[in-house]
């Protein structure tokens, strides 16, 4: 692609080495990655500086730099820009021409549930007959092809890459979640959303946004862009949550669709609901109309899940009744409340759980589900350190036996993240094992006939990351491996 072309509609500020005839043969923000005939978008990142890495980026066949600091000798042409994030995008679009334009895309926001909610409302339109793509945490799906998964809100040129593929497949709607860091960091600035939903927001990721007002208003910023496009887009809030009212209040005059179970002002709700260990059981409200639903998604945290999903089938005025009826039949979400069944007496459920309130909601509803709540957790490293008291003492308030482990310690150590953790611990009915497996393997060795085991925080992850490696751990394979190894031993 022709340079000209490549920046069309990009603020610049200044001009080295310049060739309008210069042809672009691909876009990477990884100087490593760069290959012949490229350009390199220097990027500041949190730990990196991406202007350090532009001689590797020459030296590996860069045409071209784009970045966001004065430079004034370089060997090839160096556009100079106010923001390389931005600049970023525009240039994926550019080069992509612009694959967002051609499809609608329902943006899901919140702390806990986005992945569920994409994964039920895509799920749900899968079985409508459209031709969908979901783009997540929980997977990455272009139609009948299943795409790995690494970001809950992909970095521009994958995020454009996914887009262009999808238009190719001939998809015209996509269901993706968007972090609070995608949208401060300028990573979704392509996408024309027409749909937002929001979830609940909870105390998570202060370690970027320093304070909850500051998250909320990253959050804020989707809603913003779908209230300047116009009347005719759809605004999905839970209005339990006390920021989901601060948006209905603030975007009031926006088309708004508000759900929820305690507050009987939501347009669709939620009554007389149940559960088993097996399945939940709820009456959906909308209105004055009502509709029995039957799921196998289990918890609260899933039936607002639910709702989130049937309030944009309501708000697009497709069938709720179709809908209830695929929504039976989907299959647990993985890592998400989900049972792991190797026929043993006791329940075993694996969740995602990172937050002071997932957490508290996975163990208020698991704790009604057996005789005694068994709860195995720990805090991730290099993020928010100001929840790990928090989880700690909820986990040892509503557990009858807490199990105080590791997460992904990253750069930190196991041993100081659970310090931290104990330093909310008022009840002595924890035990601390630093090695994962050991936790796992010690919870179900405790628990006795109709027991409920939570293992929560890593859910669907295969991989738990320490300062010096990365290594393969799923919490599904040695929960599965101490189960037989237990009742081989005839417990």
């Amino acid at each position: 692609m022709n340079i000209l072309r490549l920046l069309e509609g990009i603020e610049i500020s200044n001009l080295l080495n310049f060739d309008s005839k210069l042809e672009i043969a691909g876009i990477s923000s990884n100087s490593k990655d760069i290959k012949p005939d490229e350009v390199f978008v220097a990027l500041r990142g949190e730990r990196f500086d991406g202007h350090n890495f532009i001689e590797e980026a020459i030296k590996n066949g860069a045409v071209l730099v784009i970045g966001d600091r004065r430079i004034d000798d370089l060997k090839v042409s160096y556009v100079e820009v106010s923001n390389s994030k931005v600049a970023y995008g525009a240039v994926c679009k550019n080069f992509y021409n612009d694959p967002f334009r051609d499809i609608r895309t329902i943006g899901i926001t919140g702390t806990n549930g986005k992945g569920t909610v994409a994964y039920i409302l895509g799920n749900i339109l899968n079985g409508l007959g459209e031709n969908i793509g979901i783009i997540g945490t929980i997977e990455v799906r272009l139609g009948d092809e299943i795409l790995p998964s690494y970001f809950t809100t992909p970095e521009q040129l994958i995020l454009t890459q996914l887009f262009y593929r999808a238009r190719e497949k001939g998809i015209k709607k996509i269901v993706m979640e968007v972090s609070s860091h995608s949208l401060v960091q300028h990573r979704v600035d392509s996408v024309y959303f027409d749909v937002a939903i929001f979830t609940n927001l909870t105390q998570d990721h202060l370690d970027f946004h320093k304070d909850m007002e500051s998250y909320f208003r990253a959050k804020r910023m989707l809603f913003e862009r779908i209230s300047v496009y116009g009347k005719d887009k759809l605004m999905i809030i839970n209005i339990d949550d006390e920021y989901g009212r601060r948006l209905v209040e603030d975007f009031s005059g926006c088309n708004i669709i508000t759900y929820g179970i305690r507050e009987k002002k939501a347009l669709v709700r939620a009554e007389d609901i149940r559960f088993s260990s097996e399945k939940t059981y709820f009456t959906l409200t909308i209105g004055e109309r009502h509709f029995p639903v039957e799921m196998r998604l289990l918890g609260e945290i899933n039936v607002y899940n639910a709702l989130g999903a049937l309030g944009y089938i309501y708000g697009e005025n497709l069938s709720i009744e179709r809908s209830i009826e695929i929504l039976h039949s989907i299959p647990p979400v993985r890592g998400r409340m989900e049972r792991i069944d190797a026929g043993q007496p006791f329940t075993v459920i694996l969740d995602y759980a990172h937050t002071p309130d997932a957490l508290e909601r996975v163990l208020v509803t698991s704790k009604s589900m057996g005789k005694r709540l068994i709860v195995v957790f720990g805090c991730g490293g290099d993020r928010d350190r100001g929840k790990r008291p928090i989880m700690g003492r909820i986990a040892t308030s509503l557990a009858d036996l807490t199990v105080i482990t590791s997460d992904n310690p990253r750069s930190e150590e196991p041993k100081d993240i659970i310090k931290d953790i104990l330093n909310g611990v008022q009840n002595s009915n924890y035990r601390v094992f630093e090695d994962r497996k050991d936790a796992i393997y010690f919870a179900i060795n405790s628990a006795s006939d109709e027991d409920i085991i939570v293992i929560a925080g890593k859910g669907h992850e295969t991989y738990q990351i320490f300062k010096d490696r990365t290594i393969h751990f799923d919490d599904r394979e040695i929960a599965l491996e101490a189960i037989r190894e237990r009742m081989l031993d005839g417990h």
